[in-house]
């Protein structure tokens, strides 16, 4: 009888631990499923690494613009910004964009610009080292045109008074002859320049001869077709013949 009693005792104590395992397992399991879900959860840097990992792309991104200069003058830009507003190296008093800028950057412009227009925009197209326009304004019969353009421009970029500043140009007269496809004018002005090193000026007389090569052609503009130079008369004195008279422009 001892023994059977042992035996219950035994198989109490068994079920009473069976009891207090299935009142644990819900606690075990909700608990599992925690570190289950726990070690899924992506880690999230802090919001000052993601500020300062922002801040380094941002900063990675901008890139410095370089404005390349040519000679001892910078390249014109498009007519925004600061170029817009400052003066026309032609003299006139007026805003780039509103007087010769508009003629180098806009065909139709160039189209129905005057011949005094026209040298006003030569001129300044020197100053702002506009190659394209001075070798687009030049008549297809000057004697210095040439067939290869990009041969053209490089010789016009190379000699385009880089030495100087230019701040005048002084028109004088503007005639016309002729009429119709026939009709030519000729333009007498004064272009003044200052030595950028030892602010020294100079300045030459010249007459452009404009003509039109056809509507085919610059819309039907005004074109450069040759020039005569002179030095600039002194007060009192006749005007005396440069030695090199003639084509003074490309």
């Amino acid at each position: 009888s001892m023994r059977l009693q042992i035996n219950r005792k035994q198989l109490k104590a068994v079920m009473m631990s069976r009891s207090t395992l299935l009142l644990l397992l819900p606690t075990l399991l909700v608990t599992t499923s925690m570190v289950q879900v726990c070690a899924f959860i992506p880690h999230q840097p802090s919001s000052l690494a993601i500020s300062t990992t922002l801040s380094a792309k941002k900063g990675a991104s901008k890139k410095k613009k370089k404005v390349r200069g040519v000679g001892n003058r910078q390249r014109s830009t498009s007519g925004f910004g600061g170029a817009a507003v400052e003066d026309c190296p032609c003299g006139s008093g007026l805003e780039y964009m509103k007087c010769c800028g508009i003629i180098h950057k806009n065909a139709e412009s160039f189209a129905k610009a005057t011949p005094e227009q026209i040298v006003r925009a030569r001129y300044s197209a020197y100053a702002k080292r506009e190659i394209d326009f001075i070798v687009g304004s030049v008549h297809p019969l000057n004697e210095k045109f040439q067939a290869d353009i990009d041969q053209m421009k490089h010789d016009i970029e190379i000699n385009c008074y880089d030495n100087f500043e230019l701040k005048e140009c002084n028109i004088i007269e503007e005639t016309f002859e002729g009429e119709g496809e026939q009709q030519i004018a000729k333009v007498k002005f004064i272009a003044t320049m200052t030595q950028v090193d030892s602010k020294e000026k100079t300045a030459f007389m010249e007459t452009s001869t404009f003509a039109r090569a056809g509507k085919h052609i610059r819309q039907g503009a005004w074109l450069y077709r040759e020039g005569e130079v002179v030095s600039v008369p002194t007060d009192g004195g006749d005007e005396e013949d440069d030695d090199e008279s003639n084509d003074g422009e490309e």
